[in-house]
């Protein structure tokens, strides 16, 4: 089984590795992974209803499936040509956006009257989904390093109408800056993206386990400034595309021996790994979620949702 995983791609090291989280399975993982994912899109109902815009694409040919945790989302199941040409998506009526990636601000479920940060927010889907399910009210502090990522970030917000978000070219480890206690938080943290390896097969192979430490140091400064300037009552939703728990369980666990946090259930996805390696957490991070390639069609993800106590 884990000479099949080589003739993938994937390096000794991390095919031992999954081979000893998913046994048998991590072959139906990897395979799942070689293959396209379904092209999927959200309708923006900052700018149109859903149902008028899937009457639209309807009579143009397009045909698609509702994704299960999004009301206004869908994956493709016909493309007469590319959806990304049509008026409609030039117009901003809707946004290309992978499945899995619509979970985490369905999750925050953040209100119109809310003040809400997006910690690592370029290109903007999250934020402009968001954004759409705050009927473009309250505030968005949206913060992000990437130069050329913030300037696609601006285009799409402006195409999307979003209109009650300000764009930080900085770091969110300094949101204290603000001093602003948020009521949510999203935190989709950069990660090692092994959950990606349909749009970048190189992660099979120049990935090693120091790329994946160093990303979880940066996980846990990150999620710990989080909680820091989350108000007492607040909601932060933590989510990465990477398939290791160091990035996802191992988090979590070490929040919950640093904060006085609660996990909240997710409807949605696997329960998260409370054993992995043979490593005992606590069984309450089984109510974080993991989306899988081979069971959900979308990529590698982790989902959990934080209330703080205190």
């Amino acid at each position: 089984m884990i000479e099949k995983l080589f003739s993938l791609g994937y390096s000794k090291e991390f095919a031992e590795r999954y081979y000893e989280l998913w046994g048998e399975r991590a072959l139906k993982i990897a395979e799942a992974m070689e293959k396209p994912l379904p092209r999927c899109f959200r309708v923006n109902t900052l700018r149109i209803d859903v149902p008028k815009l899937v009457k639209m694409l309807n009579k143009k040919g397009f045909q698609f499936v509702r994704v299960p945790w999004a009301k206004e989302g869908f994956c493709l199941t016909r493309e007469p040509f590319s959806i990304s040409s049509t008026p409609e998506y030039l117009g901003g009526l809707l946004y290309i956006q992978e499945a899995s990636s619509m979970y985490p601000p369905i999750a925050l479920d953040p209100k119109p009257s809310e003040v809400v940060v997006d910690m690592a927010a370029a290109p903007g889907g999250k934020t402009s989904h968001l954004a759409q399910l705050m009927k473009n009210e309250g505030i968005i502090y949206a913060f992000d390093v990437g130069e050329e990522r913030l300037k696609e970030m601006r285009l799409n917000l402006s195409r999307l109408g979003v209109t009650n978000t300000v764009i930080f070219h900085k770091s969110s480890l300094y949101i204290s800056e603000l001093n602003i206690e948020f009521d949510k938080i999203l935190l989709d943290a950069p990660c090692t993206g092994s959950g990606t390896i349909h749009k970048n097969p190189e992660r099979k192979a120049n990935r090693s386990l120091d790329d994946v430490k160093f990303c979880q140091n940066l996980q846990i400064k990150m999620i710990k400034v989080a909680l820091e300037n989350l108000k007492k009552g607040g909601i932060l939703v933590y989510s990465t595309c990477s398939l290791e728990p160091e990035e996802n369980e191992f988090v979590i666990q070490w929040v919950l021996d640093n904060f006085k946090v609660e996990i909240l259930p997710l409807k949605y996805g696997e329960p998260a790994l409370t054993n992995p390696f043979g490593i005992e957490l606590s069984e309450d991070i089984a109510k974080s979620r993991r989306f899988y390639p081979d069971t959900h069609r979308t990529s590698g993800f982790f989902v959990t949702k934080l209330k703080k106590l205190e």
